[in-house]
């Protein structure tokens, strides 16, 4: 095998953190939170394509930035200089992400199958888990906090301080404030005075230009340049016109993190204060929100974690975070998707035969079968060794997505090997003949992304038999988009569900993609293609930005989440 080259990582990140400390703090993490927050809009910034994972690496590098004591001279802005430095840090960035895999994802001519088939798993997973952006709508986010924490209310308030109904509230102002702010920022934008100014600008009179816009606008568009992250931030006094004063003083001091507190985040693979703390407290009247996306997750935490203090309470807790929340949403968004469908019969905490395992849930719709399993459970962060690293991802993958493989393979065997099977469920008992069933579909549905490693089977799934099926394994979340989608575009959606499962079984071992909406969005803007690719041999590699098909629906209104209610 191929040996790369050592790299220090602890003198690389330090490498970096002196580069970046000559930028005061306040405007080095203004700008990024403006970057993560704005980036598809930053399009001018050369030093992004080095830049692997827009979100991960801003907040490493925040982090970085404030675990320097150095106070900083320079204020951090755009400038052609500027970007070269971070063109230089992005350098770095790469080095330190690459060491992580790199001795372990080399290899020659020698190297056995058994080996590079242990790299190539590592590596996927090391960079979902590190490097993966998902795409989750903000309701999506509010509504998994509210259904699993929903019975616990007068807790979280005993032990918070705040309930859980303002907690969401606040989460969903935050949202709502930027979004006012942003758009009073950018009006001046729209003023039809401006045409003439953006004619000298193209004629190279710039300051000719803006000296003949009225003060007002020349203010408005001088105070959007220099600070584009201004709709980032707040100050309680935004908050205490519509809550509580004392409940804002929970909010900020829950999920802050102090501009001038000391951290001690060197390294990458360390866990981010930001991911659980989003917002950053620069003085004492302002707040900025480093990445909104992340409060309703950070909430879910920070609730997960107030709610576990003894062994029993976490049992609980993971008990309904699987068998109650995780099966009812599934079986909600099924009922929603075949509520149309002529022939449906459902089954749900089922038995089969005499078979003692009971299984979640069964449809039979229009004469065919799907039997669905559901699995909560969490991918865990990946070591750095290739041997450890494989055999905790194996066994993550074992104890969700290949156990309600082989739960679905009992009932699929059933079915199209019986004459007749007996299903109980709820005290009751019925004969179905499957005679009636002409095709079976197995759907594994999971809690958690497995990103590339649940996308493609062919990695790490054991079939029964070479000549079964693979299964469809989504994460929830994936699973509501797209069938939320498949109603909102098609009238003919169930067969449109059937169309993508027949199609979707063939990719597997020949599928790289960390998100499965990625695959659902090139069914849905192209069936025919899709089909042509799925039955051709082509290794398939979809485009990341082919989920801009799920925001322009999202944004346009015709994909719609409808948030929860908490009483």
């Amino acid at each position: 095998m191929e040996q790369m080259k050592e790299v220090d990582i602890e003198q690389k990140s330090i490498e970096i953190q002196k580069i970046i400390s000559r930028y005061t703090k306040e405007s080095f993490v203004c700008f990024f939170a403006d970057f993560v927050r704005h980036h598809p809009e930053r399009n001018q910034f050369s030093f992004s394509e080095k830049f692997k994972s827009k979100y991960k690496d801003s907040i490493y590098l925040i982090m970085l930035r404030l675990s320097s004591d150095e106070v900083g001279s320079e204020d951090f802005y755009y400038s052609e200089e500027n970007d070269k430095i971070l063109q230089k840090v992005g350098d770095i960035l790469l080095e330190i992400v690459s060491f992580y895999l790199g001795n372990y994802s080399r290899f020659d001519t020698t190297t056995s199958k058994k080996d590079r088939s242990e790299m190539l798993i590592h590596e996927l997973a090391f960079k979902d888990y590190f490097q993966n952006g998902v795409l989750n709508y903000r309701e999506q986010e509010l509504n998994k906090v509210i259904r699993l924490f929903k019975p616990y209310q007068n807790k979280i308030k005993e032990r918070l301080g705040i309930d859980l109904k303002t907690l969401m509230a606040l989460c969903e102002f935050s949202e709502d404030d930027y979004q006012r702010k942003a758009i009073t920022s950018k009006s001046f934008l729209f003023d039809p005075r401006m045409k003439d100014f953006v004619h000298s600008v193209q004629a190279g009179k710039f300051e000719e230009g803006l000296s003949q816009l009225p003060i007002e606008l020349q203010d408005n568009f001088l105070d959007f340049f220099e600070s584009p992250h201004s709709c980032l931030l707040f100050t309680k006094n935004d908050y205490y016109k519509s809550f509580n004063k004392k409940d804002v003083d929970v909010f900020c001091n829950l999920l802050s993190i102090d501009i001038n507190d000391s951290f001690n985040n060197l390294f990458y693979s360390q866990p981010n204060p930001l991911e659980l703390k989003p917002i950053v407290k620069i003085n004492d009247k302002t707040f900025l929100n480093v990445f909104q996306k992340q409060l309703p997750n950070a909430v879910y935490k920070l609730l997960y974690q107030v709610l576990t203090e003894t062994e029993k309470e976490k049992e609980q807790l993971n008990l309904r975070r699987g068998k109650v929340i995780l099966e009812s949403q599934t079986q909600n968004i099924f009922d929603r998707f075949f509520s149309k469908a002529k022939n449906v019969t459902s089954y749900n905490n089922y038995y089969i035969n005499s078979n003692p395992a009971e299984k979640d849930l069964l449809y039979i719709v229009n004469r065919i079968a799907f039997v669905i399993e559901c699995k909560a459970s969490r991918s865990r962060e990946p070591w750095r060794n290739t041997k450890k690293a494989t055999e905790r991802i194996r066994s993550d993958f074992d104890y969700c997505i290949q156990k309600g493989y082989e739960q679905c393979f009992e009932v699929e065997q059933a079915i199209l090997n019986d004459e007749a099977i007996t299903i109980k469920s709820k005290n009751n008992s019925e004969v179905l003949n499957t005679s009636q069933i002409i095709d079976v579909f197995t759907i594994v549905v999971t809690s958690e992304r497995f990103a590339s490693l649940q996308i493609d089977l062919g990695l790490l799934l054991n079939k029964k038999s070479s000549e079964d099926f693979y299964p469809w394994s989504v994460c929830i979340d994936d699973l509501e988009t797209f069938l939320k989608t498949l109603g909102a575009v098609y009238n003919n959606r169930f067969k449109k569900f059937i169309d993508y499962l027949e199609f979707r079984e063939l990719l597997h071992s020949r599928l790289l993609s960390r998100d499965e909406l990625d695959v659902c969005a090139m069914f849905l803007k192209n069936p025919q293609k899709f089909k042509e690719l799925c039955e051709s041999d082509a290794y398939l590699v979809p485009d990341p930005y082919l989920q801009g098909y799920f925001d322009e629906l999202y944004f346009s209104k015709k994909l719609n989440f409808k948030i929860l209610d908490i009483t």
